[in-house]
């Protein structure tokens, strides 16, 4: 539970953690002592920890005397109302114990994936090869194009086959079948775009196609994706100097996302995981719940 300091319309929000006091026969050698209460003592160090968790504009905010004074009345309050609450019972209500759980996993969670965070170095020569290597990329040329988008492979495979057979349904398929609910109720309209603007993955097949193709299925981060160029604007090959760091940092990204989508098959593969796909498939999501996020992701 958390008590705001100030409800003033201007005023940003400032928290205050729960249970900070100190017993009274603490050493008090870490702080002076600011506020007794109920047998305990809060030190100014205590208070100062509390505030140094606060964002930049929140701890301006409470450099006021009196905005001071409420900041420090509601570390104690939140510290009362936590007392009240455990002779409630509550600390020991299954909810929130499982939220506390849930809570301690995720963190735990993100702890462990920072370790995959750590950019990889790209050199100039690994640019330049890239640069190289997708001769339809880094220009000023611009397409109108549309897509479907589904989750699974197989799907994307069928649709596929159905569309070479008859590609003037292209947008009723995409109206229909398209998870991207945004473009689907255009037909999968994109509109025209230059590079940059979509993922990497999806760019280096766009921007290959010439009006009227159909591309193969193009996997990327968010799924399974069918592109069709309806519209093509042909412009000038940029610089490789004006596009190098821009080269690396997609190179970077690509390397991440490998490096973490390798250690994940890793786990699930030391882990001997096998998935029941009958069983999952009886599994009815309760009516109007909201989807679980991925843990970790």
């Amino acid at each position: 539970m958390f008590v705001l300091v100030a409800c003033g319309k201007d005023a940003p929000e400032v928290t205050a953690p729960p249970a900070q006091g100190t017993p009274a026969k603490a050493d008090t050698a870490s702080g002076e002592v600011v506020a007794t209460y109920q047998g305990r003592q809060l030190t100014a160090d205590q208070v100062r920890q509390e505030m140094e968790r606060l964002p930049a504009p929140s701890r301006a905010y409470v450099a006021a005397p009196e905005r001071k004074r409420q900041f420090v009345e509601n570390l104690i309050l939140n510290d009362l109302l936590f007392d009240e609450g455990k002779k409630a019972g509550y600390d020991r209500d299954g909810e929130i114990e499982r939220q506390v759980t849930d809570l301690r996993k995720r963190l735990v969670v993100q702890r462990v994936m920072r370790q995959y965070q750590t950019p990889p170095e790209v050199t100039d020569d690994q640019a330049r090869a890239y640069y190289d290597q997708n001769a339809n990329l880094y220009s000023t040329t611009q397409i109108h194009a549309s897509h479907i988008l589904v989750k699974d492979e197989d799907t994307a495979k069928q649709i596929l086959a159905d569309l070479k057979e008859h590609p003037d349904k292209f947008a009723e398929v995409a109206k229909e079948k398209s998870t991207d609910t945004g473009s689907a109720q255009k037909g999968g309209d994109l509109g025209m775009f230059g590079q940059g603007r979509m993922v990497p993955e999806f760019e280096r097949v766009a921007f290959a196609l010439q009006p009227g193709q159909l591309s193969d299925v193009v996997k990327t981060q968010y799924g399974y994706h069918i592109i069709m160029v309806t519209e093509r604007k042909e412009g000038e090959r940029k610089p490789f100097d004006s596009v190098k760091e821009q080269i690396k940092a997609t190179l970077r990204n690509k390397q991440l996302q490998d490096q973490m989508q390798g250690h994940f098959e890793a786990l699930k593969r030391d882990a001997g995981l096998k998935l029941d796909e009958g069983a999952l498939a009886r599994i009815t999501p309760p009516s109007g719940a909201p989807p679980v996020p991925a843990g970790g992701h």
